[in-house]
């Protein structure tokens, strides 16, 4: 049964301008919170947002016009929301509930793991194939593999030892020294897809993989303590099999790899601001802000992407409202 639209809590625009079947639109909100309540915060700074931007220029009379189109986006969100896979709505939901001060976070790649996510690379497999039907996921997909791959292989082209280190690893390494969001960013979109793509990096003991963190934010100094480093050395996974006299090439490689993010997460954010058509799924709900639009060169790029990634949905979405 259905409860009654409650009075404004901060989460819901005014009950008495909801248009009908409000009621069932907070009960959809409310169970879909209950599954991932780190959305909660997202949702309350959106409506705050979407509100401002609504009143801007408004007079006091049109507040119930206002109220009446936040309901209208709750439910395009929600639809939004109930698309995606369960997983990837509690990912999201994880992800920005880590955008808090440092000071508070514990090393990130120390926490267990979510449960819904991979177990298995059978698992990884369907997870990374159920994200990028989704055409926000794909982007960030494509962006990866434009991007960021590129710069790693050719760090290890200038370094064949770090190719003992598997892009797996890599990958897990940049997400948890990524800078958390409170909204659901080209970053944030990105930092799902290494999240996934990196599986098999939180099977690695905890202790290895602080050390690898470490190692991957290291600098100058850093790499003069050689006592220290020499330990560093030692506590990293086994298999990478990484001496002191590798540890340059790694720091200089953990730059480029940055680097390669960054621009991912740039480009990602040039083609949403290209999009011309409705936007659908987790692409509604990216935020851009202020970037200039893909450029031909780029979109193109992407075509081919999707040409060699055609069994995935989310690309044809995407392509579709560009």
């Amino acid at each position: 049964m259905t409860h009654r639209i409650p009075a404004r809590t901060g989460w819901f625009p005014e009950p008495s301008a909801c248009p009908e079947g409000g009621a069932e639109i907070v009960d959809r909100w409310e169970a879909l919170l209950a599954k991932a309540p780190r959305l909660r915060p997202w949702l309350l700074q959106m409506l705050n947002g979407r509100r401002q931007l609504l009143q801007e220029g408004v007079v006091s009379a049109a507040t119930m016009q206002i109220e009446r189109t936040l309901w209208l986006e709750l439910s395009r969100w929600l639809e939004d929301f109930e698309a995606l896979p369960q997983f990837a709505v509690s990912a999201i939901a994880t992800t920005l509930q880590d955008a808090e001060p440092a000071a508070r976070r514990a090393e990130p790649e120390a926490r267990p793991q979510p449960r819904e996510w991979a177990e298995s690379p059978e698992r990884a497999v369907g997870d990374l194939e159920t994200l990028l039907s989704d055409p926000a996921f794909a982007l960030a997909f494509h962006c990866v593999e434009v991007r960021l791959r590129p710069e790693l292989a050719c760090a290890w082209q200038e370094a064949p030892a770090l190719a003992r280190v598997p892009e797996c690893d890599w990958f897990g390494l940049l997400r948890a020294s990524a800078k958390a969001e409170p909204i659901l960013t080209a970053g944030v979109a990105v930092s799902l897809v290494l999240r996934v793509l990196s599986a098999d990096w939180a099977r690695i003991p905890a202790e290895a993989r602080k050390a690898a963190l470490r190692l991957f934010r290291a600098g100058a100094a850093d790499l003069r303590a050689h006592a220290a480093l020499q330990r560093l050395c030692a506590a990293l996974p086994s298999a990478w099999a990484l001496s002191p006299v590798d540890a340059p090439q790694f720091v200089a490689a953990a730059r480029r790899a940055r680097v390669g993010l960054q621009s991912a997460c740039k480009l990602c954010g040039r083609i949403v601001a290209a999009t011309r058509g409705p936007r659908r799924g987790g692409l509604s709900s990216l935020q851009v802000g202020g970037e200039e639009p893909a450029g031909p060169d780029e979109l193109a790029e992407l075509a081919q992407t999707a040409r060699k990634y055609a069994e995935m949905g989310g690309f044809r979405r995407l392509l579709s409202i560009l």
